[in-house]
C-alpha cells in the first residue's frame, strides 16, 4: 500500500488480493520529531533531501504488524483490499482515503 505524507492511506492495487493468499498487513507510520522521512519534491531538490535525512538525528516509526488477514467468500479483491486498507489506516491514525 502507500501512504501520502505520512497522513494517509491511498487505495491499494488489487493484484495482491485476487489470488486468495493471507495478507499480513504492517501500519507504518513517522514521527516528524526529529527529522520528515517524506520527500516534498515541489519543496525541495533530491540533493537537498538527501542532506536533510542524512545529517537529521534520527528517523523514528512506528510499526504495527497486524493479525493476519484473509478473503471474505462473500468479497471481491476490489473489497477485500479496501477492508485491510481500511484496518491499517485505523492502526495508524491515518486517513483512510477512498482513491
Amino acid at each position: 500500500g502507500t501512504c501520502i505524507n505520512n497522513t494517509s492511506v491511498m487505495m491499494f492495487k488489487k493484484g495482491s488480493f485476487e489470488i486468495g493468499a493471507t495478507v499480513y498487513p504492517v501500519a507504518i507510520k513517522y514521527d516528524p520529531q526529529f527529522g520528515d522521512a517524506f520527500w516534498n519534491s515541489s519543496k525541495y531538490g533530491m540533493v537537498t533531501y538527501l542532506l536533510r535525512m542524512m545529517t537529521s538525528w534520527a528517523i523514528v516509526c512506528s510499526v504495527w504488524y497486524m493479525p493476519p488477514m484473509t478473503r471474505q467468500p462473500e468479497e471481491d479483491a476490489v473489497q477485500f483490499a479496501n477492508r485491510v486498507k481500511s484496518a491499517i489506516a485505523r492502526q495508524g491514525g491515518l486517513v483512510d482515503l477512498l482513491w
